[in-house]
């Protein structure tokens, strides 16, 4: 599985080399908010689109690490508890219920039919 993934990567970097290659003249006007900025290389567009992706996506992966890990000690300390209850009810000693008859002896038993 691990030559899929490699195989994959390296074949998005090479189209994304060929792509940069064929496109490192070509320039373009950016407009970001109230800023413009004309003729800039659109490699280099392409470069900080990508850089702030991945910043961003960083910092999403940090948050769900958080969430993920907080999640996983609830789970241990869960796990944890339930164990030791187990082991308690696992240690609680038999006790034998001898079976009373109810007729016998016992006031307000039920009677023996006619």
């Amino acid at each position: 599985m691990w030559i899929i993934k490699y195989a994959l990567s390296a074949s998005v970097l090479l189209a994304f080399m060929y792509f940069s290659f064929t496109n490192a003249t070509e320039t373009t006007t950016v407009r970001l908010f109230q800023y413009q900025f004309e003729s800039v290389r659109v490699i280099l567009v392409i470069y900080a689109a990508f850089a702030f992706g991945v910043i961003f996506w960083f910092f999403v992966s940090i948050f769900q690490y958080f969430k993920v890990t907080g999640r996983l000690s609830d789970y241990k300390r869960k796990n944890r508890q339930l164990t030791e209850e187990i082991k308690a009810l696992r240690n609680l000693p038999i006790e034998e219920a001898v079976p009373q008859d109810v007729n016998e002896g016992e006031p307000g038993g039920a009677e023996e039919p006619s």
